[in-house]
Parts: structure tokens; C-alpha cells; sequence
């Protein structure tokens, strides 16, 4: 949508603002790409885990939380 307004110099200036589809298209992508990257973080974290816990000490308790500590 092309918006016009007067402007300080007395002349015309013209002003592009997003249409409806636009704007809602640009959130369905900005929530996709949210998704996304949460996802990942999220395997990031997982595949870091995984190897943590492989290379993990033998000895029982070591590294685990307990909230008797």
C-alpha cells in the first residue's frame, strides 16, 4: 500500500506500508523461523548431552545432580 503525506519541504512524499497478506506472511515466516531455531538449540544441546554421557565417568553418582549434595 502506497501512502502519501505532505511533507516539511511542501511537496509530496510517498510512503510504502506492507499490505495485510504482507504482514501476516512476514509473522507465519518470523514463527517458522522461531521454530526452527528453537528446534535446533535443541538438538545442539541434546547431541551435547549425548556425548557428555558417553564419556561420562563409570564411577555411580559421578556427574549426576543430586539434591542431597
Amino acid at each position: 500500500m502506497i501512502r502519501t503525506f505532505r511533507a516539511e519541504h511542501g511537496g509530496l512524499a510517498f510512503e510504502s506500508a506492507p499490505t495485510r497478506r504482507q504482514r501476516v506472511r512476514r509473522n507465519r515466516i518470523m514463527a517458522l523461523a522461531v521454530i526452527v531455531a528453537v528446534a535446533a538449540s535443541a538438538g545442539v544441546l541434546q547431541h551435547f548431552n549425548d556425548n557428555l554421557a558417553s564419556s561420562a565417568p563409570t564411577k555411580p553418582g559421578a556427574g549426576a545432580y543430586s539434591a542431597a549434595r
